[in-house]
């Protein structure tokens, strides 16, 4: 039998920015390291993620190829930031990969992944976990702040962004274990919905709750109050809907890892 050599994941996309773009081999590559990360139990953690970047940067570079919305050039300008990619760089240095023909791939050292993985510690806040973390709840103080110069909630409403900061806290120590994947999927559809919910409400209270005042007043009446109360609950009903939608089939492209990692 023939020797095959490996080279590392890093080393592979590296060799792929200084040759023609192939997207359906550079595709059915990253779909095959996909899968045996997958298989072997290394999803959730740095292996799972170098993986995970590699398939998005290849799917979304050769979707857009198809649509017509990139060149070439750009798909592989998008390697040659994924190789700059810190969280794709720490585990892309250590998996070494097998490309034979067809192509077929494979990583020779998925057994040692595996038994380093095993004694992994917990995930720990990194410096751009902690930025986004406090410019996150920053922006939501200002929204309110903002709310309550526009004269559309009491000064009281305060207390919401208290709420909201007690939550984040919460979902934050869920984040940063190793839970299931159900878990994770469902901290991904609640959080999105959650958001999508917020900003929803926010613009119903900046721009139709004017206009139905402009149009009702003076003289509001209990038609005017079921009314108000209905498109409320529709508004916030269909951000709910779609935002946890859209936070579902974003979270299965990133195998549901939070956004800071």
């Amino acid at each position: 039998m023939d020797h095959i050599d490996t080279q590392t994941l890093y080393e592979m996309v590296n060799d792929w920015t200084v040759q023609p773009w192939d997207g359906i081999r550079y595709s059915h590559i990253a779909e095959q390291l996909w899968n045996s990360i997958d298989a072997s139990g290394l999803m959730d953690g740095p292996y799972g993620v170098s993986v995970t970047l590699l398939e998005s940067c290849i799917v979304d570079s050769f979707d857009a190829l198809q649509a017509g919305q990139f060149t070439e050039i750009q798909a592989i300008d998008g390697l040659k930031k994924l190789l700059e990619n810190d969280d794709f760089i720490i585990s892309a240095r250590v998996i070494e990969v097998c490309v034979e023909a067809n192509p077929v791939c494979r990583i020779p050292n998925i057994d040692r992944l595996l038994q380093q993985s095993q004694s992994r510690e917990p995930l720990r806040w990194t410096r751009r976990g902690k930025i986004a973390m406090v410019v996150s709840l920053v922006t939501a103080l200002g929204l309110y702040i903002v709310m309550i110069g526009l004269q559309l909630w009491e000064p009281s409403r305060l207390l919401s962004w208290l709420v909201i900061t007690s939550v984040s806290g919460i979902l934050l120590h869920y984040l940063y274990k190793f839970n299931p994947p159900r878990l994770m999927r469902a901290i991904w559809i609640v959080g999105h919905a959650c958001i999508f919910a917020m900003g929803g409400f926010i613009l119903y209270g900046v721009f139709l709750v004017p206009f139905f005042n402009s149009v009702f007043l003076p003289s509001p009446d209990i038609s005017y109050r079921i009314f108000a109360g209905l498109v409320s609950w529709i508004v916030l009903g269909s951000c709910i809907v779609i935002g946890g939608i859209l936070g579902d089939r974003h979270g299965k492209r990133r195998n549901y890892m939070p956004y800071m990692l």
